[in-house]
């Protein structure tokens, strides 16, 4: 059963989730951050993304279950169209932050 789905954001949801992601391939210098920060902030989702020093990208991303399954969903649809791609190289579950309701890019 997936989670519910919070109406509003700025209330924790019961079912939150907080995840820590690193992703490799071609994901700096093409607008990867920015997209990431639309596509959670149209689901509701806190956290945060930034460039890293060796051309990945790390992330905490946070919200219901079903709505971060979204955001892997719609970031993959915004890059399929494009001709190079990002993989996810890590991802793991970590304590969520209920205070965290905003998602953020970090430099």
């Amino acid at each position: 059963m997936a989670d519910s789905v919070s109406p509003n954001p700025h209330i924790p949801d019961q079912g939150l989730r907080r995840y820590t992601v690193r992703f490799g391939g071609r994901c700096q210098g093409v607008g990867f951050r920015f997209t990431s920060a639309d596509i959670a902030n149209h689901l509701h989702l806190a956290g945060w993304v930034k460039n890293e020093d060796d051309g990945s990208v790390s992330m905490e991303l946070q919200g219901s279950a079903e709505n971060c399954q979204r955001f892997f969903a719609q970031l993959q649809r915004a890059y399929s169209r494009l001709p190079w791609s990002f993989t996810v190289e890590d991802i793991d579950p970590i304590d969520p932050i209920p205070e965290d309701n905003v998602f953020h890019i970090r430099y």
